[in-house]
């Protein structure tokens, strides 16, 4: 297979020495890549493998049990039968991960069959075996479940993959440098997960036309196979490789000095970065950047290019101020006097984008233009609308306001007022449970039970047995008996591989609560904003304390913003919460779609979850995705959502001022008026709930702190 040659790739300088240092010292932990699509990460990856020293294996050994190494079971066995172990070179391989790989299949698994029929243990290797000594590359890194992530990472840090299966435990070394890629605007990683790795470089397409005239005459010349491309840049290639070889021979000759070491922590402290990690993967990357120039000590680039590596995932997301990073420049000044110069120098710590101090998802679903003329149109409008507004509040004294203030105005429905309005106190909601679905879901959690194939749970009943389950003993037992397996002069049972049983395990799981949020300006009203934040911190409030992951998109104007991605940390999607503005026209289906596509990921990243939707609007929408009437379009999305099998909640602000005796009445009336005049009859929000097949309650319901009743069949309130 014909790879591009490293050397030859054009740019992401900062991408090639994130990699290269974890070919130096792999025990930095390895290199997670963030950014767009199109960006050559895989290519890198695959292109880093042939830049790396080959290695010294035990020869016929499945595991490649590495020189100087700890072997594995199967080599100390040969070694205690008196054989002497012979080694070989072999080249460093890319291993790549499926997506969709399960536990057994990352750690391996025993075969019970073997064991059953031939009295041995035998293994029977996953991922993580193939991996010693090699490269293992993860494509989509935060697509894949948080356990397997968790598995990896543990063995990535140990260097040892440890196997164990009714009592029976097998282990073998894993030693391989740990390579993740990821696009942001699919989800991203869990913070804790996040910290495990490494280093952290963030990519993007070069702006610059030059370069990007560069890089496509590369490509076209590899693909064309050109005459001498490939002898070129394989020249640069083989000198890396000996900048590698050499920097793992002196690796440890380059000293840390105690003002380094004092220098990086009290950096990394001023940062507000939690842990240690940071601190470690900056002096070891450090220090491989060194060896990797030829240097025999650090110098103030060294440590300014391992700060952009080692920190950018473990700063905070609340970001960071311009007094920290102005500290940490003086800091590496005072370090390296003479050596820090201003000129054509990058920042150390780059500034966040930030709204409102915050750092937002990004992922942005906008109602498209159809044409010029409509974009030319719109433009006037605002224009004549801006123009008429400044000229009113100059007759007034010079004090404007944001429209016109005439309700009928049509130039004044394309500006949009922006506000940020305070949540109320939270309050204890209705219990919000998921309801028992007859799907095997195994995601950490305390909301809702359901069948797992995890080895935890509570084991509630016996089934056939399968290769990776637990095996159920009792009922395994008793089937060896009535199958007849016994002897009849010692009364022993001899199990066959057909009387297995497996458990079937119960378990409480975590869900994936999803809120959709109208934040156009129908909704400031009644101080209907304040309600509904309160609302929302409330039921955060309760996700954190039954673990699971939350995610928070609002809709307003012409535009649904995921303004947080699927997380764990519900602190942090109350904080962007209070920070949201409101204002515009309501584009529902635009929120809806946002949500659909959203979910899709999350079911493909974290199918153990079951998602659970809570819409909060007041249904009154008024701009459509692909035009026509914005509330059929609506409750089109909300069919697609029912066909996908999402559990729906819509909390209907419109209705929030009424008591429940009010409310029931309201209802009757509107069951009856559906009955007569139509599908559109019963409010908006009712009519989209019920295309959604979704709850239906007012926000006023949600904030009855005596209704604590669970759920029952498919009711989720």
């Amino acid at each position: 297979m014909r790879l591009f040659p490293f050397s030859a790739i054009v740019g992401q300088e900062l991408l090639k020495k994130g990699l290269l240092v974890n070919a130096v010292d792999p025990s930095i932990g390895g290199v997670l890549i963030r950014g767009e699509k199109g960006t050559g990460k895989t290519t890198a990856v695959r292109a880093f493998a042939a830049v790396l020293p080959a290695k010294e294996t035990v020869s016929g050994c499945r595991f490649g049990c590495l020189r100087g190494v700890p072997p594995c079971g199967e080599c100390q066995s040969r070694e205690a039968q008196g054989e002497s172990l012979a080694y070989e070179e072999r080249p460093v391989e890319v291993v790549d991960l499926p997506l969709n790989a399960s536990e057994d299949r990352v750690v391996g698994s025993l075969d019970l069959e073997a064991a059953l029929r031939e009295g041995s243990k035998k293994f029977e290797m996953g991922v993580l075996g193939k991996a010693n000594g090699n490269l293992l590359y993860i494509d989509e890194v935060n697509l894949l479940d948080d356990h397997v992530v968790d598995v990896l990472l543990d063995v990535a840090v140990s260097g040892r993959n440890v196997v164990m299966r009714e009592g029976v435990t097998y282990s073998h070394p894993s030693r391989f440098i740990l390579v993740g890629t990821m696009n942001p605007e699919e989800g991203e990683l869990r913070p804790q997960l996040l910290d495990r790795f490494g280093l952290c470089v963030e990519i993007a397409g070069e702006k610059e036309i030059a370069l990007r005239k560069q890089i496509v005459d590369r490509v076209l010349s590899f693909e064309s196979e050109e005459p001498g491309f490939l002898t070129q840049w394989g020249k640069g290639d083989r000198r890396i490789l000996r900048q590698v070889e050499e920097g793992r021979a002196r690796l440890h000759d380059v000293p840390i000095p105690d003002h380094i070491l004092k220098t990086v922590t009290e950096a990394v402290a001023a940062l507000g970065v939690a842990g240690h990690r940071g601190d470690i993967a900056i002096l070891k990357t450090a220090r491989a950047l060194a060896v990797l120039r030829g240097g025999t000590g650090l110098s103030a680039a060294d440590l300014s290019d391992a700060i952009r590596l080692a920190l950018p995932h473990r700063i905070p997301r609340s970001g960071v101020g311009d007094r920290a990073a102005r500290h940490v420049e003086r800091l590496l000044s005072w370090a390296f006097p003479g050596e820090m110069k201003e000129e054509d120098r990058e920042p150390v710590v780059p500034l966040p984008d930030t709204t409102h101090g915050m750092k937002r998802a990004g992922v942005v679903f906008r109602a498209p233009v159809h044409s010029d003329e409509e974009l030319e149109r719109q433009a006037i409008e605002q224009a004549t609308a801006a123009r008429r507004r400044s000229e009113r509040g100059a007759g007034a004294g010079g004090s404007s306001s944001s429209t016109c203030g005439d309700p009928d105005c049509d130039l004044c429905q394309g500006f949009v007022e922006e506000n940020i309005i305070a949540p109320s106190a939270p309050y204890q909601v209705r219990k919000i449970v998921v309801p028992k679905g007859r799907k095997m879901l195994d995601a950490p959690g305390k909301r809702s039970r359901a069948r797992t194939a995890s080895v935890r749970g509570r084991y509630v009943r016996s089934g056939p047995w399968k290769k990776g389950r637990d095996v159920a003993m009792d009922a395994t037992l008793f089937t060896a008996v009535a199958n007849g397996h016994v002897e009849r002069s010692t009364g022993r049972i001899r199990v066959a591989v057909e009387d297995l049983r497996g458990k079937r395990r119960e378990r409480k799981v975590g869900n994936l609560i999803l809120v959709l949020l109208d934040a156009s300006a129908s909704m400031e009203t009644q101080k209907r904003m304040v309600a509904t934040k309160g609302a929302v911190l409330s039921l955060l409030r309760d996700a954190y304390v039954k673990r699971d992951r939350v995610g928070l998109i609002s809709f307003r104007d012409t535009v649904a913003e995921v303004v947080v991605s699927p997380t764990g940390s519900a602190s942090m999607a109350a904080m962007q919460l209070t920070w949201l503005a409101s204002g515009g026209t309501t584009p529902l289906s635009i929120g809806m779609f946002a949500a659909v596509r959203t979910l899709e990921v999350e079911q493909v990243r974290d199918p153990g979850r079951k998602p659970l939707l809570v819409l909060i609007t007041d249904g009154r929408a008024n701009v459509a995705y692909v035009g026509g009437e914005p509330l059929e379009e609506a409750v089109r999305m909300g069919k697609i959502l029912r066909r996908m099998g999402v559990t729906s909640l819509v909390i209907d602000t419109d209705r929030m001022m009424m008591g429940p005796a009010a409310l029931r009445a309201s209802m009757e009336a509107t069951e009856k008026t559906k009955k007569t005049r139509g599908i559109f009859s019963g409010g908006p929000a009712k009519t989209v709930a019920d295309a959604m097949g979704a709850k239906y309650l007012s926000l006023a319901e949600m904030s009855q702190s005596a209704i604590l009743a669970a759920i029952r069949a498919r009711a989720i309130i």
